[in-house]
């Protein structure tokens, strides 16, 4: 089996050979800066004008120039300065020359420096938020050869490692074993070291968008007060319950719920006593020129691009205002799953081509449940508003072939992408799509996490952003004509989350009896108590029982590589009673050279 690496770069040289647009083998002189690779593929652009470009493979480099063969071109006219731009980087592990591949492997690299790396959708038996990837190393020879390659800017390029059979193998029949990024290499005496940057880590980013420029405040200005300056806008997905739109003037009229449009609020409190909506205006300008009837609340949803607003009646000092608002114009754009889509596209910046479709229209059948998140000044990463969106319900990832994924923790097998069995000696009835393991591991049940059943399930949802506290609120608990609404009111405002709990007696007195008294806290930004009832009911009867895990080493092929993190494999083997198979979701995969460990993990029915 050899392994194929291509790597997305950006060259940035210039050279000052004059050439017309078009096809052929053109040679250029290096003025300045990166020189080109022999072998790789490369688009040139006229300095200044990128519409002009021709591409192709360089057929000889070196410090002084390199030769083109274009097979691509746009524009017309000659060119005299051109811009070395995006280029195509391809190193094997083996000579390779099968028909169909975009252009020649070079065979340097290292016999210890491919397939390294590990993907796991979390070690805890669960899949709630962020996976945790760890894309590992390439490691190409270099003796001298390719110290240029520290040059090259590679952020954002795509790279990926595929498998083939043998020098032969058509290019189509060619496997992916992972999809990413490179980080910029280390270059040193004998090898250049190229690691593997996961998408993830792309979603470390700030999630809001601008910030508040800041400024006196005065009448109704949206820059804010000096002490808003340089903190970010607030951003609402979804639907959340209980925010508190930022003050951007000093009187505290003023307030700015999103940076992006909303389609609705309800719920105004200020101390907790209800302030009902008013009038909704169709422009932030007339918002502002109005003002509110006693008691209520105006507001503006931002269809002009400058956020969603709203115009109280009480300012700052009057205390806490607080509302529930919603982006996302039908309950069916609120959905968990939506609202991640609509994030990773319009916040993150992922086209929808980079999104599993499959996944998304899965989880809306499966749960069509309503979430949302909300950051206010508090600076939150874009994976710290996914995490907070999706956790207690699904996890997500990038998957090897360079997609956005998610799955529902309780969803059901499926059938298997390939059987893993025990194989006897001269054991010649293999059917297709059974393959042998080297090794095979039993983890020990320890807990909850570790597959021990649990007792009880507690959901929370309808989160509170901004949670009151006694002082807070205005009224008296005791009295019988409570402005606030009452004790039940009270709880509710101030509470982090309200809970649903499955079983609905509280406790599910066989697994009490038979593995003792464990409950599994999940906390989720769900909308509804019904949504959360049916998920505290779902994951119960997934983790009331005991489920095994298990560590199988195999050999990593172009068959064994489709057995990636969330598939669905078979396991058959003389020991752990799995003498007629069992069905496992791969929780995790590592790749060490040419063996694959898989953390699996008992699927719900």
């Amino acid at each position: 089996m050899i392994h194929l690496v291509e790597i997305g770069c950006y060259v940035g040289g210039l050279s000052t050979s004059t050439h017309a647009v078009g096809g052929g083998v053109r040679s250029f002189l290096m003025a300045s800066g990166p020189r080109a690779t022999a072998d790789m593929t490369l688009r040139v652009e006229a300095a200044g004008d990128p519409s002009k470009w021709m591409e192709g493979l360089v057929v000889e480099a070196s410090s002084a120039g390199f030769t083109l063969s274009v097979k691509s071109w746009s524009g017309t006219g000659a060119v005299s300065s051109w811009r070395l731009a995006a280029g195509q980087l391809r190193f094997s592990t083996a000579e390779y020359g099968g028909a169909g591949a975009p252009g020649p492997y070079e065979p340097v690299i290292a016999p210890e420096g491919y397939a390294r790396g590990k993907v796991s959708l979390h070690g805890d038996g669960r899949s709630f938020g962020a996976g945790d990837v760890e894309k590992g190393l390439i490691k190409v020879i270099n003796k001298g050869e390719r110290d240029h390659l520290r040059r090259y800017a590679y952020f954002g390029r795509v790279a990926r490692e595929l498998v083939v059979d043998g020098p032969a193998t058509p290019y189509a029949e060619a496997v992916v074993l992972r999809t990413g990024t490179v980080e910029q290499p280390v270059v040193g005496d004998e090898d250049v070291l190229f690691r593997w940057r996961g998408r993830l880590a792309d979603l470390d980013s700030r999630w809001q968008g601008s910030t508040f420029p800041g400024g006196t405040g005065a009448g109704m200005s949206t820059d804010g007060a000096e002490g808003l300056k340089d903190l970010p806008r607030p951003r609402l997905r979804g639907y959340r319950a209980q925010i508190e739109p930022v003050p951007t003037n000093v009187s505290g009229t003023l307030r700015q719920i999103s940076d992006r449009r909303i389609h609705g609020v309800a719920d105004g409190r200020c101390r907790g006593v209800p302030n009902p909506v008013g009038t909704r205006y169709a422009s932030l300008a007339a918002l502002k020129a109005a003002t509110p009837a006693a008691g209520t609340f105006n507001w503006y949803a931002g269809e002009a691009g400058d956020g969603a607003w709203c115009v109280t009646t009480v300012g700052s000092q009057a205390g806490v205002f607080t509302l529930a608002a919603w982006e996302g114009e039908t309950a069916a754009d609120r959905t968990l799953a939506q609202v991640w889509r609509r994030v990773l596209i319009e916040d993150c910046g992922y086209a929808a081509t980079e999104i599993a479709d499959a996944d998304v229209a899965a989880l809306d059948d499966t749960c069509p449940w309503e979430a949302g998140v909300w950051a206010g000044t508090q600076e939150k990463t874009k994976r710290d508003a996914l995490n907070e969106l999706v956790d207690g319900v699904a996890g997500y990832y990038d998957d090897d072939l360079g997609r956005w994924r998610i799955r529902y923790d309780g969803a059901a097998g499926g059938d298997p992408v390939i059987v893993f069995r025990h194989f006897l000696e001269n054991d010649d009835y293999a059917m297709g799509g059974e393959v042998p393991y080297v090794a095979l591991e039993l983890v020990a049940s320890a807990d909850d996490t570790k597959g021990l059943p649990v007792c009880a399930v507690d959901v929370q949802f309808a989160p509170r952003d901004r949670v009151l506290s006694d002082g807070d609120m205005a009224g008296d608990a005791t009295s019988t004509t409570d402005s606030v609404g009452g004790a039940d009111a009270r709880k509710q405002l101030g509470s982090e989350a309200l809970t649903a709990t499955w079983p609905a007696s509280g406790k599910d007195e066989t697994v009490i009896a038979l593995w003792g008294e464990r409950r599994l806290p999940v906390k989720t930004s769900l909308r509804y108590r019904e949504h959360a009832l049916t998920h505290a009911q779902r994951l119960h009867a997934v983790h009331s029982v005991l489920r095994d895990r298990y560590v199988a080493t195999g050999f990593l092929t172009t068959e064994t590589a489709v057995a990636r993190p969330g598939a669905v494999v078979g396991l058959q083997s003389r020991r752990y009673g799995l003498d007629a198979g069992q069905t496992l979701r791969v929780n995790g995969r590592t790749l060490e050279g040419k063996t694959l460990k898989l953390d699996l993990l008992e699927t719900p029915e």
